[in-house]
């Protein structure tokens, strides 16, 4: 009887180690929004459609401190599932202390980029922004670009 009980322990605890290992998996998430909210570092107003005039500030949320000291973001022309030439790309430097990677940039008249000048697409159109580490991808997103929405 002993025997069956530590079996059954044993047991217990190794679904236990398999539950907790599982909740420690990052979950990459791109995010893409108009608004930034410093205070809380998170883009604040999810969106897949955005005006070539909107601002357009993109993150990564990866759920936990980043495994790899270098992600890889690509802007590709199409979409997830028929993507096309690449627009442009940015390599980064991260710690294991962060656990999001936000792209923004100035605009040259004032405030953030807009879409047109962040996807570098002059006109409407649909564009995958990839987020990749060490060769894999990460997380992906695929938004529309409009003209006067």
């Amino acid at each position: 009887m002993k025997s069956a009980n530590k079996t059954i322990v044993a047991a217990a605890f190794l679904v236990l180690a398999i539950l907790l290992s599982a909740c420690n998996e990052p979950n990459p998430l791109v995010v893409c929004g108009r608004e930034w909210n410093p205070g809380s570092q998170i883009v604040a107003d999810t969106a897949s459609e955005f005006d070539l005039k909107d601002q357009l500030i993109v993150q990564l949320r990866y759920g936990t401190g980043f495994d790899f000291d270098a992600l890889k973001i690509t802007f590709f022309e199409g979409t997830l599932a028929n993507k096309g030439a690449e627009i442009w790309s940015h390599e980064a430097r991260v710690s294991d202390k962060m656990s999001s990677y936000t792209l923004q940039g100035k605009s040259k008249h004032s405030g953030y980029m807009t879409a047109r000048e962040m996807t570098r697409h002059k006109t409407p159109g649909t564009v995958v922004i990839e987020f990749s580490a060490n060769g894999k991808l990460l997380a992906s997103k695929e938004i529309t670009l409009v003209k006067n929405k």
